[in-house]
């Protein structure tokens, strides 16, 4: 290489600074959620188990992620960092739980990366009519593709990213606002808000939808891990935060609303056998035309989504290589672009090796062929590791306002983390009992594997590399002056 040539992945100043407005951080929040995605997805998958109670359990999962909200805006508020749950966990219970928390973090979000890829891969067959044979060849365009996505700086993307979950929300409610104003098949009423109607388990039927109503949420905090790269953190996170959160909560509980009484609530058992539900009821109550809008609205979406997921998890290796907790080269970033290369290309080559093993290795068609069961294995198992970091954040914020808020409300720093830790609780529950299907009953023991893993590898750190603990959770791109004092204090 000539010698006035530089290697683009040499280490850089860092990220790029300031790079992202409010409406960035929002687009990121709400596209990560993937609206049309989770609905058109995650819905049947859901009320396999929880039947005609389906909308309930996106109630319950909607209330622990707005006490979550509460939980990373009080954070956001005095810190900003990449890799936020990583540095959060770190700040309030120590650098063990923050290692832990990086290492289940990426874990999950890695685990997110193969899942709504498997989703494109899914769609664009169905959609072109190819057939299911063909969902790896696109599983492998698509992830080139995210890799080129992922270098590039996140602001080129997140405009049309917005633009595309604004246009599949649209079409989404008018579905919505026709089931309703009709009456579905049996009329209006409270009854999907019980757990009268789950199709096994009661209470634990609905504990067990939490999870997949859960991965529905999974991304509404997740501009926080982009707050070294945005203008004003401390302001424009929260902001973000809240309106991802608030819309998701709205649309999710009037979308699965609509799905279970378009299905009728008696009739659970068939609204948990249609994988594409919402297109079904959205052809039922308005037409074929647009139904394929909600199928090319949640293609779209699980792009973006992918891309954003990848961009998250890339976030924390680079926050935890940089800092040594793994290996330094992860905390490079591109000369040109100032983004985590190294990190991104880690993230698509794990993710493509764990879709082919899961394809191709415990494909069933129980769950409906083989790239819907890479979809609900790693939906599983990574919502599995993030929800543990939710637990670890929400304990985390009850611990650190208590250590640093100069006025300390009970409600609003212990009783709100606490409601999160319930849930979130509850839904770990419902994920072993009653046991999911085969290969889903597989995910608790990964789970828990990688949770071990993730022991023995700060075990190696402490002995190989001492100085590197002691530096977790160090970095910060911005903090409130007078949060540190009173933490030293």
């Amino acid at each position: 290489m000539n010698s006035t040539q530089r290697d683009p992945f040499i280490p850089s100043p860092g990220l790029a600074t300031a790079s992202l407005s409010t409406r960035d951080v929002i687009a990121i929040s709400v596209t990560i959620l993937a609206p049309g995605m989770a609905m058109l997805l995650n819905v049947p998958g859901v009320a396999v188990i929880a039947g005609g109670s389906t909308p309930l359990a996106f109630v319950l999962g909607g209330i622990a992620c707005l006490a979550l909200a509460a939980v990373v805006i009080g954070f956001t508020r005095r810190m900003a960092a990449a890799g936020y749950a990583y540095t959060y966990v770190s700040r309030s219970l120590g650098p063990t739980m923050g290692f832990m928390a990086g290492w289940l973090y990426t874990f999950g979000l890695v685990c997110f990366v193969p899942m709504t890829m498997a989703a494109v891969a899914y769609l664009t067959s169905d959609l072109l009519g190819l057939g299911q044979v063909w969902w790896f060849p696109i599983f492998l365009l698509g992830m080139a593709l995210l890799v080129g996505l992922s270098i590039i700086r996140i602001a080129v993307t997140s405009r049309l990213q917005l633009a595309v979950a604004a246009i599949t929300i649209i079409v989404i409610l008018v579905v919505d606002i026709t089931v309703t104003a009709k009456g579905g098949a049996q009329g209006n009423t409270a009854e999907p808000f019980t757990f009268a109607h789950t199709e096994k388990g009661g209470f634990s039927g609905v504990f067990y939808g939490i999870i997949l109503g859960i991965t529905s949420y999974i991304g509404f905090e997740s501009a926080a891990d982009f707050g070294e790269e945005t203008k004003n953190p401390r302001r424009s996170i929260p902001i973000a935060v809240i309106a991802a959160v608030g819309l998701a909560t709205i649309f999710y509980l009037w979308t699965t609303y609509s799905m279970s009484i378009g299905f009728g609530v008696e009739n659970g058992a068939a609204f948990g056998a249609d994988s594409f539900a919402l297109k079904t009821i959205a052809a039922q109550f308005v037409g074929d035309t647009l139904a394929s809008l909600v199928e090319i609205g949640a293609l779209l979406s699980a792009f973006f989504v992918c891309v954003g997921c990848a961009t998250a998890a890339t976030r924390t290796l680079f926050s935890m290589g940089r800092e040594g907790a793994l290996p330094p080269w992860l905390g490079r970033t591109h000369s040109r672009f100032r983004t985590p290369a190294n990190a991104a290309l880690t993230v698509a080559a794990v993710a493509t090796v764990l879709a082919a093993l899961v394809g191709f290795g415990l494909g069933t068609k129980d769950l409906g062929g083989e790239p819907t069961t890479v979809y609900y294995f790693f939906a599983t198992l990574g919502t599995l590791c993030v929800i543990l970091v939710y637990i670890g954040l929400c304990i985390g914020g009850a611990v650190f306002f208590r250590r640093t808020v100069e006025r300390y409300c009970l409600v609003r720093h212990l009783v709100v983390p606490a409601v999160g830790v319930i849930i979130f609780a509850a839904a770990l529950y419902g994920s072993v009992y009653p046991t999911p299907p085969e290969p889903l009953d597989m995910t608790p023991y990964i789970t828990l594997a990688a949770i071990v893993l993730g022991f023995l590898a700060l075990g190696l750190l402490r002995v190989s590399r001492p100085e590197a603990v002691g530096r977790i959770g160090s970095i910060l791109g911005e903090e409130e002056p007078s949060a540190v004092s009173r933490a030293a204090g």
